[in-house]
């Protein structure tokens, strides 16, 4: 179908990403791209419109995926399959890997972290439409200490005046955020989760220049020293949070600062000797506090975005699902796990004016499963129809 179809979504249930309660026996109208109307029974002014019969279906917003990393391929050891590789061959494979996410129905995503521009022109390429695939909000190369976390990723700088220029160079870039490693991480070599690398000084440059183009900044935060220091200087997601302790939560809890967990990384990087050893024994150590920390957040009332990490070792896209039930698992309803993943996720990405919930205005991204998820959150990993702006995904 063309991009300017028109369609109605009718007879089905809507979970809309924001309220409790299914909107029973209702329909949608989708125009131009956008969601025109919702409302509950039979619709009117039909003529010229696609119909969809969602009988017995459920309707939720398209998911989204706060933390991803499109360059890498979730093989054993992802950085090794693209450390020689030229910038226009990982872009293609970043664009490779967005599709599959889009057609698992994650039709969003938060890129954090790419060699140079690469993923900034896969964005790019897919916002001029030229390209199907999932919306990327992208922060094109994090910022890092020289060697520090990622490094290899990220463009290296050492000094609160090196932050700043290199902060200013990924925005003039076109980065949609600044990402920056406050510790240390599972996937370098030769560093501690629990480490502090970039400085409360240097994280307060690269704030302060974000804060400048109204741009948000993320932080790779492992170690409570590291989280501390950027709940200190005001960033706005921590990713990760694995030692973050009632403190440090409850602070985030009051600031209104979103924690994106990627549990599922974890859980992957334990389960096979086929990962860097250096990488296993780390992971080994972490991912029982990890999890206290997560069912802890949820206890307190973290603001609490679905995020994967996906990308990273042994975690192809595919493992999105997972990441959901182990929300679930820490005490997240399937309801408020299905609400992190849309509407709390588009507000953690800036992005909730236009995507995140089913309302009129917003962009159609939708989802169109068999049953009830909010019975089974396994039941989204099921065969579904996916609509992209209002386009049927193939």
């Amino acid at each position: 179908m063309p991009a300017n179809t028109k369609w109605i979504l009718k007879n089905g249930s809507i979970i809309d990403g924001v309220n409790d309660e299914v909107l029973e026996n209702a329909y949608i109208k989708v125009e131009n791209g956008k969601i025109s109307e919702v409302q509950q029974g039979e619709p009117r002014e039909t003529e010229g419109f696609e119909i969809i019969d969602c009988t017995g279906k459920h309707i939720l917003p398209g998911l989204i995926d706060c933390h991803v990393h499109l360059v890498w391929n979730g093989s054993a050891d992802p950085q090794s399959v693209i450390k020689n590789e030229e910038n226009d061959r990982i872009a293609l494979e970043a664009y490779k890997h967005a599709l599959d996410t889009l057609k698992l129905g994650v039709t969003t995503v938060r890129d954090l972290g790419a060699p140079d521009r690469t993923v900034l022109h896969v964005r790019n390429v897919i916002d001029s439409g030229l390209l199907e695939g999932p919306t990327i909000i992208a922060s094109g190369a994090p910022i890092c200490m020289t060697g520090g976390h990622v490094y290899y990723l990220g463009y290296e700088s050492d000094g609160p005046d090196e932050v700043r220029k290199n902060t200013r160079r990924v925005l003039k870039e076109g980065a949609d955020l600044v990402k920056v490693m406050a510790t240390g991480g599972i996937y370098t070599k030769g560093e501690e989760p629990g480490s502090v690398q970039l400085t409360i000084e240097e994280l307060s440059a690269a704030k302060e220049e974000a804060l400048k183009k109204n741009k948000k900044v993320s932080a790779h935060a492992d170690g409570i020293e590291g989280i501390m220091n950027c709940l200190e200087v005001g960033i706005d997601t921590i990713e990760h949070g694995i030692y973050a302790d009632r403190q440090a939560l409850e602070i985030m809890k009051n600031q209104g600062t979103f924690l994106v967990p990627t549990m599922a990384v974890m859980r992957q990087l334990i389960s096979s000797p086929d990962i860097p050893a250096f990488a296993l024994e780390k992971a080994k150590q972490v991912v029982g506090p990890h999890f206290s920390m997560l069912q802890e957040a949820v206890q307190i009332g973290v603001k609490i975005a679905t995020g994967t990490d996906c990308g990273s070792p042994l975690t192809p896209p595919r493992y999105y699902y997972d990441e959901l039930a182990i929300m679930h698992e820490a005490g997240m309803s399937e309801m408020e796990v299905i609400k992190a993943s849309t509407a709390v996720a588009a507000e953690c990405l800036g992005i909730e004016d236009q995507r995140g919930s089913i309302s009129p205005g917003k962009f159609a991204d939708l989802l169109i499963v068999d049953s009830n998820p909010l019975n089974d959150l396994n039941r989204l990993r099921g065969d579904k129809l996916v609509m992209k702006n209002g386009v049927l995904v193939s």
